[in-house]
Formats: C-alpha cells, structure tokens, sequence
C-alpha cells in the first residue's frame, strides 16, 4: 500500500465517528417514541408555571414552545420554539431562544436513545451542549441540559408533568341517516318478510383519546329511528279466556314499523397514523326500543293492548356495531369533522309477536334480530 493510501485510510479511520456521528440506526422507530412528546407539560416555579407545548406537524417534525407564565399578571412569554426532525436516518432537535445567538436557531443532532433517554449534542455551541429528554411513562418528563460558561460545566434540569388539556377530549355531534331490516331464522307459525326502509339517526359522541394518538375510546348515545317494512299472510294465534277456553284468534300484518330506539355504544377507534384521516371501529351496544308505530294493514285492530303494535316486539336490542371514519370539513372552520359509515348487527331475539301463542316451540323457534347500516357526519363541539 502506498503512503497515500494509507495517509486516506488513517484519516477515514480518525473522521469516521464525528462523520456518522449524526446518524442514528433504527431512526424511523425512534422518531415515532419521540412522538409521545405530543401534548402539554406543566412544572410549577417561583417566577411563575413553565410549559412545555408538543404537537406533531406531520410524520417526521415535531414542534414546540417552551413558555412562561408570568405571575403578575398571567401573561405568557414564549421563551424558546423547538423543532424535531428526522431527516432519513438524522433526527436533530432545532431550537431558537429569546434574546440568545441573536435569535437565530441552533441544531442539536441526536446521538443516543435508551432507557436513559434521548441525547442531542451540538459540541460547538457553548450552553448548552448537551440536551436529554427522557419521559418517564406518559405522564412525567425531565430536561436536562450540560453546556461551558468559560472553563465551568452548567447543568439544568426541568421536571414536567403532562397536562390535562380539551385536546384529550371530543365532545362529539353526530347527525345521519339508515337503513335497517329484520332477519329471521328458525321456524314460525307463519313466517314473516322483512325489507329494508330508510331512517335516521342523532346522538352524541364522547372520546377519550390516548396519549399516542392512534387510539379513542368512544361512549356513544342518541336515538335511532328504524323502519322497517314487514309482511305476514293471515295466521292463528291462540289465546287462553278466562275460563279455560281457547280462542282462535286470525292475525295479518302487512305494514311497515317505525321504531324509535334509545342506543349506548362503547367502541374503542384506531387511527391508522399518525395524524391519519382514515379511522376503525368496532365495539357492542345496547339500545331501549321507545316507540313502535305501524303504516299499513294490521288486522285485527282496535284498542285492545294485546294487538297494540307498541308490542309486536321486545323491548332490548343487544349487538355489535363497526365501521369506519374519514376526517373531513366543511366550511373554513377546522372543527375535527368525520364522515363515517356504520354496520350493526343485533345478537338479540326481539320477536314478541310472530310466534306469539305456540305451544310446540319444536315448530316455532324463530328469532328476529335488527341489521342495518347507516352514514353519518360529526364534528367535535369543543372546536367551535
């Protein structure tokens, strides 16, 4: 090997480490923990509360503010703005300080990630040097900075605790349409035709998002209007008189129901990303039927209670219900609108008339339960 080569070989060998010192294996999957930063963090101080505000601009930058609220008169005073950057496999931590390096930003890149925590290092600048953040679960988080002030070594550390804050929170409107029919299965004395007919369908929506963002828990509450068309030619049904007797009784329906329920839904939703659109969910409900009204022929009529239609079924729907959401506005206002679509499925047998009266339930076993699908459009109240 001629002395050249060996003079570039040494030289690589001495510049290697500060050449890939900004690069960082496996910089995709830290960059997602750094994520968890999103959020509010709060720590108390005699001059005043100090914040730490995170929110996620898009999958590879992160901003923030750091600011101080002043106890004379509660004003903020922003004392610094962060950036977070993955730049392929680089990740730096951008941050410009009020009245320092004549308010120009200064990069830290990241050199290390462990249980200890995230370090970013910049040995050029003065102070600091060195910045760690390190979160402790999802609830605390501690800064520590090291830098020189002529030949002394200055360290810092700040304590935060995350915030509770609206964001954490959707209080939900939900207004849409459905379609709904009844399926049966099993035998019956006569057994009935179901079809689908439109309704509708207002409630509201309240979600607990989780600290990641990927995840909400949703309790849901509103009232549904089914309706459904059913149709059964003339069959009997036999009721006991007073007196030991039966009475033959010929019952017809040819009518469509309109059902007014009372619902509870609890459904957890997974985004897919990261400040995603596209949303699942999937969950049980339970729903209180309110009303039942018939349009049509129902034979035989009367005021008599045992052919009201209030009672052609049973009073509790049990089932699941999935589907899935896209974040869309309307209008200039961002108030976290969702266009979702829904399917629920009723596990339940609510049939409370057509096999009214057998006495083989060998001959009429037949359930009926509620399907349906419906589209809806709901935005978040807390953003108006």
């Amino acid at each position: 090997m001629t002395p050249t080569r060996v003079l570039i070989a040494f030289s690589l060998l001495i510049l290697a480490p500060f050449c890939l010192q900004a690069q960082i294996a496996d910089a995709n999957i830290i960059f997602r923990e750094l994520k968890g930063l999103d959020g509010v963090w709060f720590m108390p101080t005699d001059r005043g509360d100090r914040l730490e505000i995170w929110s996620v601009a898009d999958d590879s930058t992160l901003t923030g503010r750091h600011v101080r609220i002043r106890l004379e008169d509660g004003d903020t005073v922003t004392l610094e703005t962060m950036r977070l950057e993955r730049r392929a496999d680089t990740i730096r931590y951008i941050v410009t300080v009020r009245g320092q390096n004549k308010n120009e930003p200064v990069a830290y890149n990241l050199t290390s990630a462990d249980f200890d925590g995230y370090v970013f290092e910049n040995p050029e600048h003065d102070d600091p040097q060195k910045i760690r953040y390190q979160l402790l679960g999802n609830r605390e988080l501690q800064v520590n900075t090291e830098g020189k002030r002529g030949a002394r070594t200055v360290t810092q550390e700040f304590v935060f605790e995350r915030e509770f804050t609206p964001n954490a929170v959707e209080f939900r409107a939900r207004l849409g349409a459905n379609v709904f029919t009844m399926n049966q299965t099993g035998n019956f004395l006569e057994k009935p035709q179901f079809n689908a007919q439109p309704g509708w369908e207002i409630g509201t929506v309240l979600g607990f998002r989780g600290n990641g963002g990927y995840l909400t828990l949703n309790v849901d509450i509103g009232l549904l209007h089914r309706r459904v068309g059913a149709q059964a030619d003339t069959f009997a049904l036999v009721e006991q008189t007073a007196t030991g007797g039966d009475t033959v009784i010929t019952y017809f329906r040819d009518v469509v129901y309109g059902q007014t329920w009372l619902g509870l839904g609890v459904y957890p939703e997974l985004t897919f990303r990261r400040g995603g659109r596209l949303s699942a969910f999937a969950g049980p409900y339970i729903a209180r039927l309110l009303f039942n009204r018939t349009n049509g022929a129902e034979l035989p009529g009367g005021d008599n209670q045992l052919f009201d239609a209030n009672n052609d079924f049973k009073k509790t729907d049990i089932g699941l219900l999935g589907g899935l959401n896209y974040k869309i506005n309307f209008g200039k206002k961002d108030v976290e609108g969702k266009l979702g679509i829904r399917a629920s499925m009723g596990l339940a047998n609510i049939d409370n008339l057509y096999n009214r009266g057998c006495n083989n339930p060998a001959f009429c076993n037949g359930q009926i339960t509620l399907t349906g699908i419906s589209l809806s459009y709901s935005m978040n109240l807390l953003k108006l």
